[in-house]
């Protein structure tokens, strides 16, 4: 098991919000989601969930 561990990568379940999001009408949302993943550095999956939260969040 990986709970916990800090091994788990948070971009799949990133990118499917991006997909409700896009079945929602809110493309504008998805679009900043997507983006945000794709500026994602590489490194740790702490790292890179961090990355994308704050580039969502416009920091």
């Amino acid at each position: 098991d990986i709970v916990g561990t800090g091994k788990a990568n948070p971009t799949a379940a990133i990118l499917s919000a991006a997909l409700m999001l896009d079945f929602l009408g809110e493309s504008a949302a998805a679009d900043r989601i997507r983006a945000a993943c794709a500026d994602a550095p590489a490194g740790s999956t702490v790292d890179i969930g961090n990355a994308i939260a704050a580039r969502v969040a416009g920091k």
